[in-house]
C-alpha cells in the first residue's frame, strides 16, 4: 500500500513537471519595460501623464486638475525620492501632485513679484528652479520638509536669485522666454531651450558666470522651443515640441535635436505637453525570467522530492533482501 502511494506521488510530481514545462513553452513572453525612461508631462487640460519615450507609450495618471488649482499648470519638476510632481500655476500658485495618494496639494512660502508666467521649471536636490518669465533671473526655491518619505510635506523656506550674465542681447532686451529647463542631476548642469530655440547650459555650482550658449536662437519663431526632461540615468536628454507633440533626443554638446520616429503626444486643441518634469522608476514590472526561474525552482523541488522517495524505496528493498538472506542461512 505504501509503495503504491509513493508511486502515485511520484507520478503526480512528474505530471506537474510536464505541465509546468508546457506552460513555459507555450506562454507568451512578457513585454519588456524600459523602466529608467519614465517621465511626467502636463497638458493644456491640466492632465498628468506618465510617458516612456523609449517604449513610445503614455499613460494618464490624473485627470484634469483645473478644479483643484484653478489655473493652467506649467513649470513642472519631479522629485523622484518622494514621488512628488511640483508645478507653478498661471495665478502664481505653487502646488505638487503626490503620486502616493494621487492628490494635488499646495506648497506654501513661495512669493513671486513677477506676474509673467515662467513656463519652465525643474526639481533638483531639495529645491525647485525656474526662470522668471522673460528675464535672466534664475530662482531657486529651497524646500524644507515636515515628515519623511512620500508623506513628507514640502514648504519653501527661502528663495535665492541668480542674475545670469550672457542672457541679454546687445540692446539689453531680454529674450529668455520658454521653452523649458532640465537639470543633469549627476553633474548639476542646467540645460535650457528657449521658445525661440536658443539652447544653453549653466553650471549650478557657479550659475551667474557659467553660462554657455550651445545653440543660437532661430529667430522670431516662438514655436521651435522644446519641453525638456532627462531620463533617470541622465544619459538621454529628451525634448517635446508643444505645438505638435513631436519628440526628440537632444545632443547636449551641439543642441541638435533628432526626432523620435513614431512618438507623438497630441491632446485636445492639437498641442502636446505644456511642460515635462523629470523622470522616475515606478511600478516596476518583474522581468519575464522571474516566472521561468520560479517554475524551474518548483520543478527542482519536485525532482528532489521524487529522488528522495526513490532512494528510500531502494533502501527498504535492500533491507528486506538482507533479512531474507539472513533467515535462509
Amino acid at each position: 500500500m505504501a509503495t503504491t502511494t509513493c508511486h502515485r506521488a511520484v507520478e503526480l510530481a512528474g505530471r506537474l513537471g510536464v505541465c509546468l514545462v508546457l506552460v513555459l513553452l507555450t506562454a507568451r513572453p512578457a513585454t519588456a519595460v524600459t523602466l529608467n525612461a519614465f517621465m511626467y508631462g502636463v497638458n493644456d487640460n491640466n492632465e498628468i501623464y506618465e510617458v516612456n519615450p523609449v517604449d513610445k507609450t503614455s499613460n494618464l495618471l490624473l485627470a484634469s486638475t483645473s478644479g483643484v488649482i484653478g489655473s493652467t499648470a506649467n513649470s513642472v519638476g519631479y522629485d523622484d525620492v518622494r514621488n512628488q510632481l511640483f508645478f507653478l500655476g498661471a495665478n502664481s500658485t505653487f502646488n505638487y501632485w503626490a503620486r502616493a495618494t494621487n492628490e494635488i496639494k499646495e506648497v506654501t512660502g513661495l512669493t513671486r513679484q513677477s506676474t509673467t508666467d515662467p513656463y519652465n521649471g525643474c526639481y533638483y536636490n531639495d529645491a525647485f528652479y525656474f526662470f522668471e518669465g522673460n528675464t535672466n533671473e534664475l530662482k531657486k526655491a529651497v524646500l524644507t520638509y515636515t515628515g519623511t518619505g512620500e508623506n513628507a510635506v514640502p514648504s519653501v523656506s527661502s528663495v535665492v536669485s541668480y542674475s545670469i550674465a550672457g542672457l541679454q542681447n546687445a540692446t539689453g532686451v531680454d529674450t529668455n522666454t520658454f521653452g523649458d529647463i532640465a537639470i543633469d542631476t549627476a553633474t548639476g548642469t542646467l540645460y535650457a531651450s528657449t521658445s525661440r530655440g536658443r539652447f544653453y547650459s549653466i553650471d549650478l555650482q557657479n550659475p551667474e558666470t557659467s553660462f554657455q550658449e550651445i545653440g543660437a536662437s532661430q529667430g522670431n519663431d516662438r514655436s521651435v522651443g522644446l519641453q525638456l526632461s532627462f531620463d533617470r540615468t541622465n544619459n538621454v536628454l529628451y525634448g517635446q515640441r508643444y505645438v505638435d507633440g513631436t519628440w526628440y533626443t537632444i545632443d547636449r554638446t551641439t543642441g541638435v535635436a533628432t526626432q523620435i520616429v513614431g512618438l507623438t503626444t497630441v491632446f485636445d486643441g492639437g498641442h502636446g505637453f505644456r511642460d515635462l518634469g523629470g523622470s522616475a522608476v515606478v511600478n516596476a514590472v518583474p522581468e519575464p525570467s522571474s516566472f521561468a526561474l520560479a517554475a524551474v525552482g518548483m520543478l527542482g523541488s519536485l525532482g528532489y522530492v521524487s529522488h528522495r522517495r526513490r532512494m528510500k524505496n531502494r533502501r527498504q528493498r535492500a533491507a528486506r533482501t538482507s533479512e531474507s538472506l539472513a533467515s535462509a542461512c
